[in-house]
């Protein structure tokens, strides 16, 4: 699988006239393309397959990439019997 480092930006959102943090996560490249800026210390690096399903080089608003991935290991209903 091929791996991609995405990171956190903010760009100047003008209904506020101050940068806003992206619900997103991206790479530089798509980072420099809407003038945003990067904010380094939260490079990650994630799986190609989860960058440019709606915007090239970006992922999915709202994207957690510490959420764990895989099978779940932990089984339990959570749920009170009365």
């Amino acid at each position: 699988m091929d791996k991609v480092t995405v990171y956190r930006f903010t760009k100047y959102d003008i209904t506020t006239d101050q940068p806003q943090k992206s619900t997103r996560w991206a790479t530089r490249k798509a980072i420099d393309r809407v003038n945003g800026t990067v904010l380094e210390n939260t490079a990650v690096e994630v799986d190609a397959s989860v960058v440019g399903s709606e915007i090239e080089g970006m992922t999915a608003r709202g994207f957690d990439p510490h959420a764990q991935r895989g099978f779940q290991t932990v089984v339990g209903t959570g749920l009170r019997q009365p």
